[in-house]
């Protein structure tokens, strides 16, 4: 079993309350799991601008309160039975931070230490997508994918500034490995799934 909370707040709460960077709605989403300092994140979580505010998702195995920062009226929380991930094809909306890891610069010289680089052309992007696809389990349907960019992410981390690039990728998608897909949807596809990337949003097809 897993759980599904909504929370939605306007733009002046979320002001009031220092919510201002991806860092900081990290911070926040703990406040829905009291008690586990120090546990490692088991979560996912998703935030979208919505008309005059914006919208917190997470998913979680273990069921999330509503935390105090949350009005009474901006939340919501539902069971997802596992039977849910388990039919054949999805349309879905994915929220990412595609990266390939770089281990030279540009003139041919190598780094000491590989980094990791957004990943930006649709092509490349669609190439991303497709390799996680096949570790996760799942085939996507690329005639009707796409690609939507999203602004850059600025964050302070213990006073270190940090960018993460963002994309929303678009469409259907068929299960092949339903155990892998379970998985997948439950623990969240690529980087910096802490900081509000990686949770597959999922609408069965008829």
């Amino acid at each position: 079993m897993n759980y599904l909370a909504k929370i939605e707040i306007d733009y002046e709460l979320a002001y009031k309350q220092g919510i201002l960077n991806s860092y900081a709605w990290h911070q926040k989403a703990w406040k829905a799991f009291p008690g586990r300092d120090g546990e490692a994140r088991n979560f996912l979580t998703r935030v979208d601008e919505i008309d005059g505010g914006f919208r917190l998702l997470l998913l979680a195995p273990v069921q999330p309160t509503r935390p105090s920062w949350c009005p009474e009226n901006g939340w919501a929380c539902k069971e997802v039975p596992n039977a849910f991930f388990q039919r054949s094809s999805y349309r879905f909306s994915l929220v990412a931070n595609p990266t390939v890891k770089k281990r030279a610069r540009a003139n041919g010289e190598p780094l000491k230490n590989s980094r990791r680089a957004p990943i930006t052309s649709r092509k490349e992007l669609l190439a991303w997508l497709e390799r996680k696809g096949s570790q996760h389990g799942f085939e996507v349907d690329c005639r009707t994918l796409q690609t939507l960019p999203r602004p850059r992410q600025i964050f302070l981390k213990k006073g270190t500034a940090g960018l993460h690039a963002a994309v929303e990728f678009r469409g259907t998608l068929q299960v092949r490995q339903p155990e892998a897909f379970l998985q997948a949807a439950r623990q969240g596809i690529g980087p910096a799934k802490a900081f509000g990337f990686g949770m597959l949003c999922l609408v069965p097809t008829a």
